[in-house]
């Protein structure tokens, strides 16, 4: 067994495989995609149709509540109740045990929502599938939430040095356990069967020159994480050479972040009321 996998057997109570986002990423895909099979496919759960109307009715939609997921859906759009879907089921993810012990899971939160969001904005920008961006923006760090499942004191005290010597989380791992978040991530969400395009972009985000056929999801992910940091900070991040490299394969170019910067703002403002950021 490697390091990842044995990081990955010692969680306790890991989320079950999420088959309800391969499903409704291959609806995704496809734009002339039938309404009634979104909700269909969504009110196979009780307990996701009921928190999804909640978000939805909770949120910043005005008018009278939707009634049911015909309704919510039509009203706000398969991309918003998507991002509701991978939030959801996000938010199983960071409820893992132990995790509160070793890490700020608010704050990780929040960053994962950030570089989703901008990885969207990214895809639609560079023409790549929105809903896998989205998707792998959003679980980029969850190999994180495993190792501090796994491994809650020592965890916390590895990435605080890290913090304090300046060295990335992913290095500081990789020296201390022999793997990192990123590799345990794409590990896990291969074993999930979510698709390729989403667990190597995970797995390489840090690299996405060794992602094969999917370097360039990885070049979103990283690049989404990279624009994610600048947002969280009191003054804009320097351009490293690995977000250099990122914006170059994407056909981008520094000159262009302003108008990403934005792009995101505004995707943000779409469905941070039911992300409930």
């Amino acid at each position: 067994m490697d390091r990842a996998e044995s990081y990955i057997s010692r969680v306790t109570h890991l989320p079950p495989a999420p088959t309800l986002l391969n499903e409704l990423l291959g609806l995704f895909r496809d734009p002339d995609r039938d309404i009634d099979r979104v909700v269909e496919l969504l009110s196979h759960d009780p307990s996701l149709t009921a928190e999804i109307l909640r978000k939805c009715n909770g949120a910043f939609f005005g008018g009278a509540p939707a009634s049911d997921m015909f309704e919510a859906v039509s009203r706000i759009g398969f991309y918003e109740v998507y991002c509701m879907v991978v939030a959801l089921f996000g938010a199983k993810t960071k409820a893992m045990p132990g995790v509160g012990n070793a890490i700020d899971s608010a704050k990780l939160w929040k960053h994962t929502v950030f570089t989703a969001v901008a990885a969207s904005t990214l895809a639609i920008k560079t023409d790549h599938p929105q809903g896998s961006a989205f998707t792998a923006g959003l679980l980029h760090d969850i190999g994180k939430l495993v190792i501090a499942s796994a491994d809650r004191y020592r965890y916390g005290e590895l990435l605080e040095k890290a913090n304090q010597a300046g060295t990335p989380h992913w290095q500081a791992e990789q020296s201390a356990i022999g793997t990192n978040h990123a590799a345990i991530g794409g590990l896990l969400l291969e074993r999930w069967n979510l698709p390729s395009e989403v667990y190597s972009a995970v797995r390489h985000h840090h690299d996405p020159s060794l992602a094969g056929e999917h370097a360039k999801m990885a070049a979103i992910i990283h690049l989404a994480d990279w624009i994610a940091h600048g947002f969280e900070g009191d003054k804009p991040l320097p351009l490293t050479a690995s977000a250099g490299r990122a914006f170059l394969s994407l056909g981008l170019g520094p000159a262009d972040l302003p108008k990403l910067n934005a792009a995101t703002v505004k995707a943000l403002e779409r469905v941070k009321g039911l992300l409930e950021l």
